[in-house]
């Protein structure tokens, strides 16, 4: 372990002397990409990307971090990609894994040429754990050449979404009275939503109603939280109360439907529905 460390610094040190010592060459054109750059996969399945580099000249070390959401995602491998492994004196990879992010560098060993061209820098499996989706954003990106000095080039995040998703139905929301008169109609303003399972498993959903009133107090209801099949359809609803005559004035309201695969993490659906209302005595 303690080998372990002293190599992982020395690579960082290499990269901090190339950056502050080599200079940076210019490679118009290069980039560092996530490909495939959609991806989709469902809770308990698994699947792939990798980290590649485009139309590099001279490439003898890297170092990239991938951030992910860890509520959703999972790192379960990160294996090193073949691009500098035809080196001479081989090369040395390392991974650190985290919840919301990797931390991942590799190095030439030896004096050779760096490796121009395009190829995989390393290969990363992640394990679905929630419904969801997130960015597959590549940050703190790192080239070198042969002479430790900073290749210049373009990054390309990816992004992953399960297909498993809950959604309001034709943006459909609204309130039981647009003009809700406090004492024709009780204490009480009824909320609604109109939601949607789009398949393929069963999902917790619930909707989600952010309420500001023109004087900037701000709200928000929500429903319960229901169980929905494939493809059913449902109206939910919220009470905003009890209301009193502190209460007038009119409001805006942003609707949107949350799902959840097992009821811990949740997702906001694609579709927000704007309405609103107003309060009097």
């Amino acid at each position: 372990m303690k080998g372990e460390r002293i190599k992982w610094f020395s690579l960082i040190f290499l990269f901090a002397i190339g950056l502050s010592i080599g200079g940076v060459a210019y490679a118009p054109g290069t980039s560092v990409n996530v490909d495939p750059e959609q991806n989709t996969a469902n809770p308990c399945e698994t699947f792939s990307i990798n980290i590649t580099v485009i139309d590099v000249v001279d490439m003898y070390s890297w170092a990239v971090k991938v951030r992910f959401d860890g509520n959703v995602l999972k790192v379960t491998s990160v294996t090193e990609g073949p691009f500098l492994m035809g080196q001479p004196g081989g090369t040395y990879f390392i991974k650190k894994i985290y919840t919301h992010y990797i931390d991942c560098a590799c190095t030439t060993l030896g004096a050779y040429p760096g490796v121009s061209g395009s190829g995989v820098l390393m290969t990363v499996t992640f394990h679905v754990k929630e419904a969801g989706k997130c960015a597959l954003d590549v940050y703190d990106d790192i080239l070198l050449d042969s002479t430790l000095t900073a290749i210049t080039h373009t990054t390309a995040d990816g992004y992953f979404y399960t297909s498993a998703a809950a959604n309001l139905v034709k943006k459909s929301a609204w309130p039981a009275y647009h003009h809700f008169v406090i004492s024709k109609h009780g204490v009480n303003q009824t909320l609604y939503g109109k939601v949607a399972n789009v398949g393929p498993i069963d999902l917790y959903v619930k909707v989600e109603f952010d309420l500001v009133r023109d004087d900037g107090y701000v709200a928000t209801v929500v429903t319960d939280v229901v169980t929905l099949t494939p493809g059913t359809e449902m109206d939910l609803a919220a009470i905003f109360g009890p209301l009193t005559a502190l209460d007038k004035g009119r409001y805006g309201v942003d609707a949107s439907c949350w799902y959840s695969c097992y009821g811990a993490y949740w997702t906001q659906g694609e579709k927000i529905k704007p309405f609103s209302f107003a309060v009097v005595a």
